[in-house]
């Protein structure tokens, strides 16, 4: 039983840890519509990002932008550009294109309320060390595109990007994120993002946990028989 509590306290402590990689935010508008509706909670990678792929989810500072500040709080928002790409809206099918190559969004909202889309004309290169981001809700949505022109042109740095969003709901109970293969399918090259590395840290976590219960109670009700024993056998006269 002591050994089963020790591989208990082993696989609960180990995922525990590893699940301090991942933190949990709301999101607070309706900008990145109808993947992720307002007020939800995301799970995100809390870790250094060295590259971000395109398509991916991100949580990042609002204060990235050149009229804001770090009391504006973070946001979510999808990266549909990374360092070097010439990212251009829109093809007369009002698909945005990256290096030339048209990007098919199925995830996008892109109705003002009114039955019309409208997108505002851009054409941007993404500098080194930074991603250009958008919402899915394309008509609501404060990001990159309302920047180009401005210092940075809407580029996010790197160092403004707190996670990649990789479940949907709490740490306990996240499900994971839907990630795109648009970009993959349009001819970029590149992965998804693919970590569902939470629910392995969170199995370990719980299951260590039981574990640790198991020995602990089995420990308890063995030195409560063995009391016993002795008690009943301090109880019989000695023979004469």
């Amino acid at each position: 039983m002591i050994l089963l509590a020790v591989v208990g306290v082993g696989a609960g402590g180990y995922g525990f840890w590893t699940l301090l990689s991942y933190r949990m935010a709301s999101v607070p508008g309706g900008g990145m519509a109808p993947t992720i509706q307002p007020g939800a909670v995301v799970l995100y990678r809390w870790t250094s990002l060295p590259e971000i792929p395109r398509g991916a989810v991100v949580l990042m500072e609002v204060s990235a932008f050149p009229d804001s500040s770090p009391a504006d709080g973070r946001i979510v928002k999808r990266v549909i550009g990374v360092g070097g790409d010439r990212v251009v809206c829109c093809t007369q099918d009002n698909l945005i294109t990256v290096n030339g190559k048209p990007v098919k969004e199925p995830y996008t909202e892109d109705d003002n309320g009114y039955g019309r889309k409208e997108y505002r004309p851009f054409s941007v290169q993404v500098p080194p060390g930074a991603v250009f981001v958008v919402g899915d809700q394309r008509n609501n949505s404060r990001d990159s595109r309302l920047y180009v022109g401005m210092p940075g042109d809407g580029a996010v740095p790197l160092s403004k990007v707190v996670g990649v969003v990789v479940g949907l709901g709490s740490v306990l109970a996240a499900d994971p994120f839907p990630q795109t293969t648009a970009f993959v399918e349009a001819g970029l090259p590149g992965d998804p993002v693919s970590d569902t590395g939470f629910r392995t840290s969170r199995n370990l976590a719980f299951g260590g946990a039981g574990l640790v219960a198991v020995g602990v109670i089995g420990a308890i009700v063995l030195v409560v028989r063995s009391a016993g024993k002795r008690r009943r056998a301090a109880a019989i006269p000695p023979m004469r």
